[in-house]
């Protein structure tokens, strides 16, 4: 299991936002996260590959699952990471 911190992404957050965002969500501490969070549990159940995974393989399926679930954690927990993701949103009418 990684021990690194979690990547926000790019971000408009200060030095001071930033460092409050990380301790609040735990993102400097991966298996606080997880567990909090139910990564493992889950990475577990959805490690299984697709058919069209199947077919291009993967060393370590659980852990590929795993990233994927701590980045839409992440995302979810903090909307302000990784902005230039985000998809825009307009009021209706537009």
């Amino acid at each position: 299991m990684s021990e690194e911190p979690l990547d926000l992404g790019a971000t408009d957050l200060t030095a001071e936002e930033e460092e409050r965002v990380r301790r609040e969500h735990d993102l400097d501490r991966p298996e606080e996260f997880d567990r909090r969070t139910g990564v493992d549990e889950r990475a577990v159940a959805r490690a299984e590959l697709l058919p069209e995974e199947q077919r291009v393989g993967s060393a370590d399926p659980e852990a590929q699952a795993r990233e994927v679930l701590r980045d839409s954690e992440v995302r979810t927990e903090v909307p302000e990471s990784a902005p230039d993701t985000f998809r825009e949103r307009r009021p209706s009418g537009e």
